[in-house]
């Protein structure tokens, strides 16, 4: 072994080095070879009962939101009387409303009950940060109310060209939902 020692040179102490490293690599291998299967193993025994829980505990998850939202829209009628919930709520108050509801069938048994929004009075203006109140608060309130059109119009209408408008609009809107015929 000494005159292994004392007759080294390059070659022999990459051949050295290099047994070390198979040997380190070997047992880091092995270590994590042993980790891999005993995950595996908690794998197949665990996770379809994981998977279980986790589609049941979901789905009690979507029932509870929907439950807390308490969106009770089923029928025209209680669409207009949202419309009408959203136009007096704080930060929205944009007041009476003119609504013209028209249905277009969508499918077999489904239909699009539009509606047009309209200021009951047409000489009133409104600011921009309440339209948008309105028009965002009757989307985010239910998922089944989408609005489809928006105009807006300079409420001044002998403003030139070159002249700055207020900050006061009128607006005309439609809103859609998607509801099933009772049969």
């Amino acid at each position: 072994m000494k005159s292994f020692f004392q007759s080294m040179n390059l070659a022999r102490a990459m051949i050295l080095l290099s047994i070390l490293g198979a040997l380190v690599l070997a047992w880091t291998g092995l270590r994590f070879a042993t980790r891999v299967q005993d995950m595996r193993r908690n794998f197949d025994t665990d996770m379809p009962k994981l998977a279980t829980q986790l589609v049941e505990l979901a789905r009690k998850h979507s029932q509870l939101t929907d439950s807390k939202k308490g969106e009770n829209l089923q029928g025209e009628a209680d669409l207009q009387s949202y419309i009408y919930k959203v136009a007096g709520m704080d930060r929205v108050e944009v007041g009476n409303m003119d609504l013209n509801s028209s249905n277009d069938p969508f499918t077999k048994g489904v239909v699009d009950k539009k509606i047009t929004i309209r200021p009951d009075n047409r000489e009133r203006t409104f600011k921009r940060t309440t339209l948008a109140n309105f028009l965002y608060t009757l989307e985010q309130q239910s998922r089944r109310v989408k609005v489809t059109m928006v105009k807006l119009e300079i409420a001044d209408r002998r403003l030139k060209p070159e002249g700055l408008p207020e900050d006061l609009w009128t607006f005309e809107a439609e809103v859609i939902s998607r509801q099933r015929l009772d049969q």
